[in-house]
């Protein structure tokens, strides 16, 4: 799929079983690709999704995948980009391709965030019919309540910007974090956010913090209790509350919700198979928001 700034996205597509009850485009975090968004392979969040009648999409961002080139290869992108561009492409594709089907953004951390920014500042033709947030929130040091958890992100901001001064790129892969680098730019904008504590567009025309008001649709928002940091519960709370036009059912789990045998972070929120009854639980909010039931397998 071809994007309006000329970037070729590649899009994974997981037929729904029978009866089909929607569309769910899921978008992943930043540093992985969508194979985070289905682990084990067949058995993962995309899966289960898909077992339980969502016909079910997962594209690869720019710089990852078949969706290259990457940053490993020199390839550069900004976050507008993926607002701008990548999210607002992937809703109207399948759009296009679901007529008639409710449609939910399913966005982890990056994916999520980027989403509410699109349909925000108004780059989505028709606006998803509803989100689900897997340990979303920004990094701002306005919703950040704690000292000395805004000393820490200000620590860590200045190392991300001190490894991309070193290696031109954020070598993601060299320090462990994670399979995928990401582009100077993008990994200066994250920076940006925090030092000069304003979620904007590059050129300060769009706020995409202000925008959040503008998000209508319901919202599901997950927090892993073991998430102390990436998206600790406070920092996500307070900038879920800037949806301020959209219902928002807001939830920290751990071990003992829903049944669950351990405490989620940020990351095995969707990777750990043992997520999954928070995944069932997804179905089953979908089925009752969109579409008036409270079935699911």
């Amino acid at each position: 799929m071809v994007v309006e700034d000329g970037w070729c996205l590649d899009v994974l597509y997981l037929p729904a079983t029978e009866p089909v009850r929607g569309v769910a485009l899921l978008g992943h975090a930043m540093m992985v690709d969508r194979r985070s968004l289905d682990l084990p392979k067949g058995k993962g969040l995309a899966s289960t999704l898909a077992a339980n009648g969502w016909e079910v999409l997962l594209p690869d961002l720019r710089g990852r995948g078949a969706s290259g080139p990457s940053a490993a290869q020199g390839a550069d992108w900004a976050y507008d980009d993926l607002v701008r561009y990548d999210l607002p492409a992937c809703v109207a594709a399948a759009r296009q391709r679901f007529p008639g089907l409710p449609l939910v953004v399913v966005g982890h951390s990056l994916s999520g965030h980027v989403s509410a920014a699109a349909e925000g500042a108004g780059y989505y033709g028709q606006s998803p019919d509803a989100h689900v947030f897997f340990a979303v929130n920004m990094w701002a040091p306005s919703l950040e309540p704690l000292w000395w958890r805004r000393r820490l992100k200000g620590l860590a901001a200045w190392g991300l910007g001190v490894l991309v001064m070193l290696f031109g790129r954020f070598p993601s892969r060299w320090i462990r974090m994670g399979p995928v680098d990401e582009a100077a730019t993008y990994m200066r904008d994250i920076v940006r956010f925090w030092t000069e504590d304003q979620w904007k567009s590059e050129d300060g025309s769009v706020d995409y913090q202000e925008g959040l008001a503008e998000v209508s649709g319901p919202v599901l928002a997950w927090i892993g209790v073991a998430d102390r940091l990436l998206a600790q519960v406070d920092a996500a709370r307070q900038w879920t509350d800037g949806l301020s036009s959209a219902p928002v059912d807001f939830r920290l789990v751990g071990r003992g919700d829903l049944g669950l045998a351990f405490d989620p972070d940020h990351m095995t929120l969707v990777t750990d198979e043992r997520a999954r009854p928070v995944w069932l639980e997804t179905v089953r909010w979908l089925d009752q928001r969109l579409l008036g039931s409270s079935d699911g397998d």
